[in-house]
């Protein structure tokens, strides 16, 4: 809305111009109806920044928009205005006011963000005055309130002038519209009469004030111009003093140059005075300078010639004390580091230019010069090639030197190197010789002509026989006939192991081997291990662990090359040295550290022995497939050189790793399996299920007593292969002794299994009680005697006496003839219970043809 117009002529220019910039705003902002402005900064802007925020209220036809829009002012151009920014006030969420004091001129507004605003804006503005702050906030305040649906927050406002405000406003507002049913129209309507009648009554009791104020106004103009006259006549009354008092003020201004020119003389001479006192002072001090350094030098002097001076006892201890014993090397040490610290003090001193310091420093340098030759001609005379001296010799004497070595490392490290590089070729030179000495013996005692190989052991028929005898024992040494009858035989292995047969040779020959070569990695073991650890300490302080394991791979190189020479001549003397040669390696292996030079030659050489280990198990596979060419009865070759082979490497493993040595276990106990096959299949004097009873027999009560890691399931298979082939050798060669009588009771059975109650089969002719008891009566305890001996007297051609197994043969029978008998006794009770129907001879008596039969011893 536009201001009324102001009948006061004195009104302030303050309201003037604030008139003048509304009613430009409103040209400039036209159709835009301008409600309030407030001329501003932004807070923490220069006081220059001024610009004005004008409260718009916006008609688009029937839609009514409220607006704040920064303005600034141009003074130039036709344009008088510029919009910088436009703030729609519907997305206005708060209002800050910052203090409820009238002098604060900070506000605060913050919008809600917009499509392309991550956050919401915050607008911070200082207003020109406290007054001018809140007649703006009064507008806003009405404006979001009479025209926006939504109302913003309001915070640090004093809301009792806000409210105050609102209420006027309704108030005008509800009076100029009385009687009006509309508030917005564009066309302008002259007054009706009713609504003249309503402003003469608002206006009639306010006629006095216009009158009162226009009386004010004459009486005012009437006392202005009479003070404007006397003023004037004032000013002309003083003209003469004012012309005199400019006179007085030349002549004083004349007197003041006079005395400034006084004021710069003086200033001059004192300014030459200064600049002499100033020269003197500085003369003063640069002596104080001199004598203060003179005094310092003198004492740096003094301390730095005791600190580098040295006894003649110092002198004398490096150039004459013999480096031998310990505590002769250890004064030496102490006086060396002690003069080379003297040195070091010389180098580092600020008066190394010195005459005296460097002649000091010169001396000092020849006497260090002088024990370094000392030294190296102390641990040449040990390291000297022709200097053949053990290892445990070499490191005596070497060790004490340890302290002067390192001294020469740090101070002379070329000579250091050349002592270093000389003690590598003495080593190596002597290590190698020491390896050639050693193994030529090991390898002699291991070729030598009159040592049996164990090849021409294993599968000896001879050792075979022997062994089987040892395993099985004698007759007397079986159980009761019921654990004979399972098929369990007890045998002792504890004369095995104490005979002093030939089948005792495989056993102790591979321990002397075994023995033999424990030694020899006993001897690389300590050997190495020693020189590792010299190196370790002698060379610890002077080069990195990279270096002392590159150096001690090349004093060690040797021991790879010997050892695998060593385990190649053994394997192919006699290829069944691989066996304790890999399981020695890998034991020692397992103890190792894997970050020393040992652990790399025991992988290699482990890797060497391990293709010698895989070619003697293939050969002894081979051998084990092959040996039943030529067959005989009784336990089979292959059989026994299986267990021969098994007591020999478990003889040989303490402990350890066993996977390659069950793998091989295992591969062999398949070749032992297709042997027997092939061994059952040649035989022509006795039955192929004979030959399948006593193998597998064998090898289950070796391993059955043995208990060897690995071979459980293949104990496991043994077993039954045993128990299957006797069961079937048994029910082949004894039959039905009762021939007639099975026949009979054959036709029950299908008579019964037809469906014919048992009550009912005494009834059919061909299986009367007669009939039955008939047959009975043919087989009377002497005809059941001759049958069943003629059949035991067949078998026992079948058995060899090596494991005793006829007896479990018999024993086997006669659990199956018994068997038989019962199954017909139970069927001549349930088909004719009331007949008195039995056999002529009784279990016991069956139990008595047996015995009698088996063998006693």
């Amino acid at each position: 809305m536009e201001p009324l117009p102001r009948c006061n002529t004195l009104a302030s220019s303050v309201q003037i111009r604030q008139t003048s910039l509304f009613q430009s705003l409103s040209s400039f902002l036209d159709p835009a109806q301008v409600e309030s402005f407030i001329r501003a900064t932004k807070t923490g802007a220069k006081k220059s920044k001024v610009f004005i925020a004008v409260l718009l209220i916006i008609r688009n036809k029937d839609v009514l928009n409220c607006a704040l829009y920064q303005v600034k002012q141009i003074d130039h151009g036709k344009i008088p205005f510029q919009v910088k920014t436009k703030y729609d006030l519907a997305k206005l969420r708060l209002v800050n006011g910052v203090s409820e004091e009238e002098e604060e001129t900070e506000l605060e507004l913050v919008f809600e963000k917009g499509s392309n605003l991550m956050s919401p804006l915050t607008v911070k503005w200082s207003a020109e005055s406290g007054r001018a702050k809140k007649n703006f906030l009064v507008s806003l305040w009405k404006l979001v309130n009479e025209h926006m649906t939504t109302t913003p927050q309001f915070l640090n406002i004093n809301y009792n002038m806000l409210q105050d405000s609102l209420s006027l406003s309704k108030t005008l507002k509800q009076v100029s519209m009385l009687g009006s049913p509309a508030l917005e129209t564009k066309e302008y309507k002259y007054l009706t009469g009713e609504e003249e009648r309503d402003l003469g009554v608002v206006t009639e009791g306010i006629d006095w004030a216009v009158e009162n104020a226009e009386d004010f106004m004459e009486k005012l103009m009437n006392e202005l111009s009479g003070l404007t006259k006397a003023n004037i006549h004032s000013i002309m009354a003083v003209e003469n003093d004012v012309i005199r008092l400019f006179n007085i003020m030349d002549h004083a201004l004349h007197e003041l140059c006079r005395l400034e020119d006084i004021m710069v003389r003086y200033e001059d001479e004192l300014n030459e005075d200064l600049l002499k006192m100033e020269e003197t002072l500085q003369s003063y001090k640069q002596q104080q300078i001199r004598n203060d350094n003179t005094r310092k030098l003198h004492d740096l002097l003094t301390d730095l010639l005791d600190q580098i001076s040295f006894s003649e006892t110092t002198s004398d201890m490096l150039l004459s004390v013999p480096l031998k014993t310990a505590s002769q090397i250890t004064r030496v040490s102490e006086a060396v580091y002690e003069l080379q610290d003297k040195r070091k003090k010389c180098t580092e001193s600020p008066l190394i230019h010195m005459t005296c310091v460097a002649e000091q420093r010169d001396k000092m340098d020849n006497l260090l010069q002088a024990f370094g030759e000392r030294v190296v001609e102390a641990v040449s005379s040990i390291t000297s090639p022709s200097w053949n001296a053990g290892q445990t010799i070499r490191h005596s004497k070497l060790l004490p030197l340890l302290p002067v070595v390192n001294w020469l490392a740090s101070y002379n490290k070329p000579k250091y190197e050349d002592l270093a590089a000389q003690y590598q070729v003495t080593a190596q030179t002597a290590y190698q010789k020491v390896l050639r000495e050693f193994f030529e013996d090991k390898r002699s005692t291991v070729t030598r002509k009159s040592t049996e190989k164990l090849l021409s052991k294993f599968g000896s028929r001879k050792s075979e026989l022997a062994l089987s005898q040892k395993m099985l024992g004698s007759t007397s040494q079986l159980h009761s006939q019921t654990s004979l009858a399972s098929g369990h035989s007890t045998t002792s292995l504890d004369s095995l192991q104490s005979s002093k047969s030939e089948t005792d040779f495989t056993i102790s020959h591979g321990s002397v081997f075994e023995a033999s070569i424990r030694d020899s990695l006993d001897f690389v073991e300590i050997t190495m291990s020693k020189e590792e650890s010299f190196i370790g300490s002698f060379f610890k302080q002077t080069r990195s662990r990279k270096e002392r394991a590159d150096m001690g791979e090349v004093v060690l190189c040797r021991f790879t090359a010997e050892l695998e020479s060593f385990i190649n001549t053994s394997c192919k003397f006699d290829p069944y040295y691989a066996l304790p040669i890999y399981l020695s390696i890998l034991d020692r292996l397992d103890d190792t550290q894997q970050e020393s030079f040992l652990f790399k030659v025991l992988r290699q050489c482990l890797d060497t022995a391990n293709i010698y280990f895989n070619k003697m198990h293939k050969m002894q596979k081979e051998r084990i497939l092959e040996n039943n060419k030529k067959a005989r009865r009784g336990t089979a070759s292959c059989v026994l050189q299986f267990t021969q082979f098994l007591l020999y490497a478990e003889s040989l493993q303490k402990n350890g790793r066993r996977s390659s040595l069950e793998m091989c276990y295992t591969q062999l106990a398949d070749a032992v399996c297709q042997s027997i096959e092939v061994f059952a299949t040649v035989q022509s004097k006795m039955p192929s299920e004979v030959a399948t009873i006593e193998n597998y027999h064998f090898i289950y009560h070796f391993l059955f007593r043995n208990k060897i890691d690995g071979l459980e399931k293949f104990r496991s298979h043994c077993h039954k292969k045993y128990k299957d082939s006797l069961e079937q050798y048994v029910k082949s060669y004894l039959g039905t002794p009762l021939d007639k009588i099975n026949v009979f009771f054959e036709g029950v059975k299908l008579k019964l299994n037809s469906g014919v109650p048992h009550q009912e089969i005494g009834f059919y002719s061909e299986f009367s009680k007669q009939k039955l008891k008939a047959l009975i009566a043919d087989y009377t305890v002497k005809e059941v005697k001759k049958g069943l001996e003629s059949v035991m007297k067949k078998i026992e051609k079948h058995f060899t006496k090596e494991q005793n197994l006829f007896t479990v043969a018999c024993l086997t029978m006669q659990a199956e003839f018994i068997k038989q008998v019962e199954g017909y006794e139970n069927l001549m009770k349930l088909c004719y219970p009331d007949a008195g129907l039995k056999f002529s001879f009784t279990i016991a008596q069956i139990h008595a043809i047996f015995d009698g039969k088996s063998p006693r011893h």
